[in-house]
């Protein structure tokens, strides 16, 4: 991971959905107790692109024309291991819908511009990112890799253009806010800092954000190991409480990290639960035109 740099820490404990999903949650649940054992912790992962492409070049006209999503039936999934770890089950709640995997531990937003996503004016893209500055498209152009205010610049500038590029193709946009990482994880600090970034961008039509991260958090927002079972899982411990984190502070998968997890991971759910509902909240979105002119 990258080092710190000073950012702010600021988090709303609550999810921010559409109201709509809500009356979904119980619909799962109920569905959710029929599959406890169907449904598991591994996960499908896409390749990286073949060719890593750092784009930081902002659109520099003062409008953009962009489609109006119509009748949402694929899921779009890029981003990092969280993302990863979490796919299974959120294809699993998007069950009807076509799911695309895009993603891959360790990558960043700008593995996966220009990058063809298969995005359409009937497709959610849902992009959720820790904070990772590992690959060559993260190169601060000295031998190492991009870290605090810079890194987090380029993720701006990247998560920016990500969402550009769905919304110019027709597409909805879910930004997943990320949980907090242990307080003895290097570089910690910068994952509210991503987030800070998701909350920014939620001032353009059909895109929203969801705080996924805060339901594997302790009420106050700090980081848990543990928390009490939830009524939409599928599984709960004898004791009351299911292991929602890895030993590593990061990860999701009970005990030491493993991908595929061997055990049901707690946290991958509720991470998963929590989009799949603010996907859920888009429901069939009917434009009165085929386009619209928007603000950058």
């Amino acid at each position: 991971m990258g080092g710190s740099g000073n950012f702010s820490s600021r988090r709303s404990a609550t999810l921010s959905m559409p109201s709509a999903a809500r009356q979904r949650g119980a619909l799962l649940a109920v569905a959710l107790s029929m599959v406890v054992l169907a449904v598991g912790c591994t996960s499908s992962t896409a390749s990286p692109p073949a060719t890593l492409v750092s784009t930081t070049v902002l659109p520099t006209t003062s409008t953009t024309t962009v489609l109006i999503p119509g009748q949402l039936d694929t899921v779009v999934l890029v981003g990092d291991s969280l993302a990863q770890q979490s796919s299974s089950f959120l294809e699993f709640l998007e069950t009807g819908k076509k799911f695309v995997a895009k993603f891959f531990g360790g990558t960043a937003p700008c593995d996966w511009l220009q990058t063809d996503l298969g995005l359409s004016q009937s497709s959610v893209l849902v992009i959720s990112f820790t904070g990772n500055s590992l690959t060559s498209c993260m190169s601060d152009g000295t031998g190492g890799f991009l870290d605090g205010v810079a890194m987090i610049d380029k993720y701006r500038a990247d998560i920016r253009q990500l969402v550009s590029e769905a919304r110019t193709a027709g597409a909805a946009v879910v930004l997943v806010g990320q949980p907090v990482e242990a307080p003895t994880v290097a570089d910690h600090d910068k994952v509210e800092a991503v987030n800070d970034i998701y909350r920014d961008l939620t001032d353009e039509p059909y895109v929203t954000f969801v705080d996924a991260g805060a339901t594997v958090e302790a009420p106050d927002g700090s980081f848990a190991r543990s928390l009490p079972c939830v009524a939409y899982e599928p599984k709960c411990a004898k004791s009351g409480s299911n292991v929602v984190r890895s030993d590593d502070g990061r990860h999701f998968c009970p005990g030491k990290y493993l991908d595929p997890c061997p055990v049901y991971a707690s946290g991958a759910f509720r991470f998963a639960f929590a989009i799949a509902t603010a996907v859920n909240g888009f429901g069939a979105i009917d434009g009165p035109e085929p386009s619209s002119t928007l603000a950058p």
